[in-house]
């Protein structure tokens, strides 16, 4: 008796687990947008799933890069929220259908760039979970390609060394949200060393306020 209740415990657990890889992200599990000054737009992220009952799927939030003046409302499937809550439930998605994240967004008169990081996983599971990022870029940045032309972006001797316009200060950010490292401009050079870094992605924020995706191997 026992050892039925212990495999169909198994059993129930790879099933969970199974369910959590068979969702399927449009356009994909990271999402680039690019925000209208002054306006709100709106920017999303589809989840489908391949099984043959409802899917239910929970997101959480877990960093937020971007700056406190921007208002950003969350909705998912069947749900809007007033601001970004730190989670949500989604209803049931039927089978072959697919839920979503939406992201409703005005930066108001604020340039600049941040990160919205979530995990999403079938409800109830939350270690069974799948990153999900977006990324999000304002006009007035996006106009400037004459200053991000200017921009370059190297990793050697375990270092992140950029060149670029001197605006300000160089940031380095962890997937949570949390600023790790930082640094000052050096004739037009920043220099931020990873040794004391764990392996994992990062989001740098550059001085135009683009962000970029570094990847420190584990």
């Amino acid at each position: 008796m026992l050892k039925s209740i212990v495999i169909s415990v198994f059993a129930m657990a790879l099933s969970l687990y199974g369910a959590a890889q068979n969702y399927s992200f449009v356009p994909g599990p990271e999402y680039y947008g690019t925000l209208e000054m002054d306006m709100y737009t709106e920017h999303y992220m589809y989840i489908g799933h391949d099984l043959q009952d409802s899917a239910y799927i929970t997101w959480r939030l877990v960093g937020n890069t971007c700056p406190t003046e921007w208002d950003i409302q969350a909705c998912d499937y069947q749900h809007c929220y007033t601001g970004l809550p730190n989670y949500g439930d989604m209803n049931g998605v039927a089978p072959g259908a697919q839920g979503n994240l939406r992201m409703i967004v005005n930066p108001f008169l604020t340039p600049g760039s941040g990160m919205l990081h979530f995990l999403i996983y079938p409800t109830g599971e939350p270690l069974n979970y799948t990153d999900a990022y977006f990324f999000l870029n304002t006009t007035l940045l996006s106009a400037g390609p004459q200053l991000k032309e200017l921009e370059s972006i190297i990793i050697q001797s375990n270092e992140i060394v950029y060149t670029g316009p001197m605006l300000g200060d160089l940031y380095l950010y962890d997937v949570s949200g949390k600023c790790v490292a930082t640094s000052r401009m050096n004739a037009s050079t920043y220099r931020i060393p990873l040794n004391d870094l764990p392996g994992g992605i990062f989001i740098l924020k550059t001085p135009t306020g683009t962000s970029f995706r570094i990847v420190k191997p584990h």
